[in-house]
């Protein structure tokens, strides 16, 4: 499974709504400061609801919302191709809007409402979720190239999925 395209309307630097493909294998982000790189992983983060508004550098959710535009909502929708033809596609949006009462969080799999919960189950079955190393981040790249040689091989372990094996190992003994 990998991330095939990215949708964004009224998120954080992106007043107006931009599709951004994915193509299959190792995808980068590269652009000058203040481009809108660091957002763009913000928007997949918070479109899967695995990273909380501070992570994203945000103290609220309304702070999501596009300070280029009079919006009063913003979404993010993250399509991935699952590589299953019984199942092409996966696609997974939230959307933030304001209400009488707030700011409301909706989370939509494959254009039905649904609850972060069940989102972060479907994900689960592919070993997306916060324990994984799927979207690396440009300071987790320096934190392997500057530690130990134990610590990177607790990352890779991680990152190859031998670390879960080892936590099960333990929980059986």
């Amino acid at each position: 499974m990998y991330i095939k395209e990215l949708e964004i309307d009224k998120f954080k630097s992106f007043a107006n709504r931009v599709n951004i493909p994915f193509e299959k294998g190792f995808t980068t982000i590269v652009g000058p400061n203040g481009s809108g790189k660091s957002n763009i992983i913000d928007a997949i983060l918070f479109a899967l609801g695995l990273a909380t508004a501070n992570e994203m550098r945000e103290k609220k959710i309304s702070e999501f919302i596009s300070l280029y535009t009079n919006s009063k909502e913003a979404s993010v929708t993250v399509v991935f191709d699952t590589e299953n033809p019984q199942e092409p596609e996966l696609r997974i949006k939230r959307k933030i809007k304001k209400g009488s009462q707030g700011y409301n969080s909706i989370y939509y799999l494959n254009d039905k409402p649904v609850t972060l919960t069940e989102v972060h189950l479907v994900l689960d079955k592919y070993n997306v979720n916060t324990n994984s190393y799927n979207v690396v981040m440009q300071n987790a790249v320096f934190k392997v190239t500057d530690c130990t040689p134990r610590e990177r091989r607790t990352y890779l372990d991680e990152i190859a999925g031998v670390a879960e094996f080892d936590r099960k190992i333990k929980q059986a003994t």
